[in-house]
């Protein structure tokens, strides 16, 4: 069984390694890292669909990337 640390730390760079590609193929975040990490933990909600996008990069689904952009120029990335 996974300890929580370890699930954290494993979800954490999961959800870096999605913000990385956001950023490549979309804009760069005009805000902190950890803030779009923390929109990124927000929008999935799901384990399952965090695992899933992460398994499937550097395809990213379109929700997310206009899920993204939308943040992004809405002013929630500021």
């Amino acid at each position: 069984m996974t300890n929580q640390i370890d699930q954290l730390d494993k979800d954490i760079e999961q959800l870096g390694l999605i913000a990385d590609e956001l950023e490549r193929q979309v804009e760069t975040c005009p805000t902190s890292r950890l803030r779009l990490l923390a929109w990124l933990a927000d929008w999935f909600k799901s384990p399952t669909r965090l695992v899933e996008t992460s398994d499937a990069l550097p395809e990213l689904s379109p929700t997310l990337i206009s899920a993204y952009t939308a943040w992004i120029y809405e002013g929630g990335g500021r």
